[in-house]
């Protein structure tokens, strides 16, 4: 029952549990929070709020109206008529289950999901550059994917397996392992391979469940549709040239990610197969025995290499066949069965050959990071074909977005194969050849691997330490700015804007006189100063993408051409290699923080609840789009609001205002006679979605906003990190409202000094509220919505049965 926090007085309810009923007319104000997992208690201010629709993930939930205010002084045309107060809490499909922290482990697939998000204006509107930029990030996301399974191969399938299992100082030391020093096996070592090549294709299978699960929760929610309308499923993803957010369809991609997701599964397992049955062979042409059953070799390399190539083409266009996706999974599964037959079936080898590398592995990894590097250079060429525009991510942020995800995929799972099979024995990077005395219990990884910890890890945080150092040095000197300082001063000196109070004048001082004015108009500077910071990371990102590609480039040539490991002293490889395994544990500690503390959960979700809102058209593995059922949930709401005679006022706050302005972009999705206003408040809409996405979330899209709703409103501090104006300032379109931050230079003496608001003071701002209270009283007073006599659905209703108007009327 709803218990306001700073009530006292009673509230009418039922006897007994049973919920009171709901009231869906008049004007409702309806509210969304950003990032963070805010719950609808902190959302209402209210102890206990009813949940009026959704469940225990995400829903709506209502406190107390807001009773009607009489004007002070007396004042007809300024009372505030009551107004019904609800809140849309969607935390919980990102940040409150204690399990959402294990997505941190996708993050590498999550950002390859979102660089296919920002292609430029340019791209978007152009087909063939649109398709090109589509391919090339998608190709690169399949790399990804496969490189997952190469670095978990290179574990399991030639340090433990082959190397491991072929020592008795090794494996039959351990009891975990020491099964694979069996006659059997020991004898074998394809066979031993072929068991290692069981963790890989396990990573894959939990991958794919995952997908399977969250598309069930999360894709397969319909948009609205009225009913006996009932649109066809979308067959093709939201990744198409000149497809925006205003498509009906957008937020409807079940089809797509379930298509894109047996393509990563099929090439994954039809990699796992070409490796195995590759270095099954290699093992027995480097050891001189005849090889048996040699059509299960050519059979695995055919069905595997088509598996593979199939799943390049599913990735390359949209809208196959659903029989392709499922003859891809087949001929994957078969390719597996073959090159695991051609493994098992291979005679035995003299262990003295086996002390080795794995004969064929590397060959296999080489060939992989070449088809992902080649992607990515695809991926550079589209972004430069596309072009750059001023005030947007600093210069090509699909490349640079991927080339991040690559580093950061590569430095942690890397430091986690060290780290496992440190568990087993001692991991050495000194180079082992044939016929040479190997060291006791210890297995080597091939020294590249080693030396490219360093370059993993030194760089990055070389960089990640210069930006700091030059953003604190600019915080610093922003305090010192003279002008600025003045400017702030005399803005706040200003009698008529800031009139002392009249209430208790002696007990009020002012923040911009006396011996404090100069540090408090300095830290009312920086706090500004502050506030442009957040856009600055695309710069210590791009710096890394170019420093990555220039190593690589060098890295390669040094290696291939003059046959040399890549630079680096023993101090250098040392710390690296610390880092590298550290990166692991850091990982670990962060998923047991998130998992056993809710407010450290809520600040983990705040990566996915910016990462996690693209719907899964380029990596269908990265954990899954929220707004794929927030924004249609948001909009059934709308619609069951509307058809009770409604009116709402939807006051968004930061990453709300990005669901909201999703939900009503969609004319397609909402009643055509709906009356709604909108109410934006520290919104990232322009200053970090517009600046990271502008294809989807320009300006002439963003204006669209207007024709959608009677009145949008959008609130912005001067020191908010990360809202700000919502539209061009250039093109006055009386949407932004700039409130003064802090409100005041007044305060009571013995009191803390007014503070910037900064981001999250808008719930308490009089002036902004006051802006909410108007646009609710000029829907108060317009007449109610005329509905047709027909039910409308979303897929499914919010109470699970078709509600027709008249029902609601009655």
């Amino acid at each position: 029952m709803p218990v306001p926090r700073y009530g006292s007085s009673p509230v009418g309810r039922p006897s007994g549990l049973i919920p009171p009923p709901v009231d869906l007319g008049g004007v409702t104000e309806l509210r969304l929070h950003g990032v963070g997992g805010t719950t609808a208690e902190d959302l209402l201010g209210d102890l206990a709020p009813q949940q009026v629709s959704g469940d225990r993930i995400a829903g709506f939930y209502r406190t107390a109206d807001l009773p009607a205010r009489p004007a002070t002084p007396p004042d007809p045309e300024r009372d505030q008529p009551s107004r019904h107060i609800e809140a849309y809490s969607w935390g919980g499909l990102t940040s409150r289950s204690g399990s959402r922290v294990l997505w941190l482990l996708l993050l590498p697939f999550a950002l390859a999901n979102l660089a296919g998000w920002m292609c430029s204006p340019r791209t978007h509107r152009n087909g063939f550059l649109f398709r090109l930029h589509r391919t090339a990030v998608r190709w690169t996301a399949l790399g990804i994917t496969v490189n997952v399974v190469l670095i978990t191969a290179l574990a399991s399938m030639e340090l433990i397996g082959y190397q491991c299992g072929a020592r008795d100082d090794c494996a039959g030391q351990i009891w975990l392992l020491s099964w694979l020093r069996d006659p059997v096996l020991a004898a074998h070592p394809a066979q031993r391979v072929a068991i290692g090549a069981i963790l890989p294709l396990l990573v894959i299978v939990g991958l794919a469940i995952l997908t399977l699960r969250t598309i069930s929760r999360y894709e397969e929610i319909k948009p609205p549709f009225l009913a006996g309308q009932e649109p066809a499923r979308e067959a093709v993803s939201a990744a198409q040239p000149r497809r925006g957010l205003a498509d009906r369809g957008f937020w409807d991609g079940r089809r797509s990610a379930f298509d894109q997701g047996c393509a990563h599964v099929a090439a994954a397992a039809g990699w796992i197969a070409l490796v195995l049955v590759h270095t099954a062979h290699t093992i027995g042409h480097e050891a001189g025995v005849d090889f048996a059953q040699e059509q299960w070799w050519t059979a695995a390399l055919i069905l595997g290499g088509g598996a593979v190539l199939g799943a390049l083409l599913v990735t390359a266009v949209d809208g196959v066949h659903r029989v392709l996706t499922g003859t891809l999974l087949v001929v994957a599964a078969a390719a597996l069965v073959a090159a695991a037959v051609f493994a098992v079936l291979q005679p035995s080898v003299d262990t003295a050959t086996q002390w080795s590398y794995l004969p064929g592995m590397r060959n296999s990894i080489n060939a992989g990071f070449i088809g992902l590097f080649g992607s990515l250079g695809l991926v550079l060429v589209s972004s430069l074909l596309g072009g750059w525009r001023k005030g947007t991510f600093f210069i090509y942020g699909p490349f640079v977005v991927l080339a991040v995800s690559i580093a950061l995929l590569n430095a942690v799972l890397l430091g986690a194969m060290l780290r496992v099979i440190d568990v087993f024995a001692e991991v050495s990077s000194r180079l082992l050849l044939p016929g040479l005395a190997v060291d006791h219990d210890t297995l080597y990884v091939y020294p590249i691997v080693a030396t490219l910890h360093q370059y993993l890890t030194l760089p990055p945080l070389a960089l990640i330490a210069v930006f700091v150092v030059y953003e604190l040095v600019s915080y610093w000197r922003a305090g010192l700015d003279s002008p600025r300082r003045k400017e702030t001063l005399a803005f706040y000196l200003d009698e008529k804007r800031y009139p002392r109070p009249t209430a208790e004048q002696g007990w009020y001082d002012s923040a911009v006189e006396g011996a404090g004015a100069t540090r408090w108009t300095a830290g009312v500077v920086r706090a500004r100063k502050i506030a442009g910071m957040a856009r600055h990371i695309d710069r210590l990102l791009t710096s890394m993408a170019a420093v990555g590609l220039i190593l690589l480039v060098a890295i390669q040539i040094r290696y291939w051409y003059f046959h040399e490991l890549p630079w680096g002293t023993q101090w250098t490889v040392t710390v690296g290699t610390y880092l590298a395994a550290a990166l692991p544990v850091l990982v670990v500690l962060l998923l047991r923080r998130g998992w056993t503390n809710l407010a450290s959960r809520r600040r983990i979700g705040v990566l996915w609840d910016i990462s996690t809102f693209w719907p899964r058209a380029y990596h269908p593995l990265a954990p899954p789009s929220y707004a794929e059922r927030a924004v249609p949930e948001l909009q059934r709401r709308l619609w069951r609001l509307h058809t009770s005679g409604g009116r709402v006022v939807v006051a968004a706050h930061s990453q709300g205002t990005v669901i909201a302005a999703a939900a009503l972009l969609q004319p397609d999705n909402l009643p055509a006679g709906g009356l709604f206003s909108l109410a934006t408040f520290g919104s990232p809409l322009r200053t970090l979605y517009g600046w990271a996405f502008p294809a989807y979330f320009g300006d002439g899209v963003l204006r669209g906003l207007q024709s959608r709703v009677r009145v949008w409103r959008n609130y912005a501090y001067e020191t908010d990190f990360i809202g700000g104006l919502a539209l061009d300032p250039l093109i006055p379109a009386n949407v932004d409202v700039v409130l003064p931050d802090p409100g005041t230079c007044w305060y009571i003496y013995g009191q803390p000094r007014p503070l910037a608001r900064r981001h999250t003071g808008y719930w308490d701002d009089p002036a902004m509220w006051q802006g909410v209270d108007d646009m609710a009283k000029a829907l108060a007073e317009l007449p109610a919505p005329e509905v047709p006599d027909v039910p409308v659905q979303g897929g499914p209703p919010d109470d699970e049965t078709e509600v027709t108007v008249t029902e609601l009327k009655s």
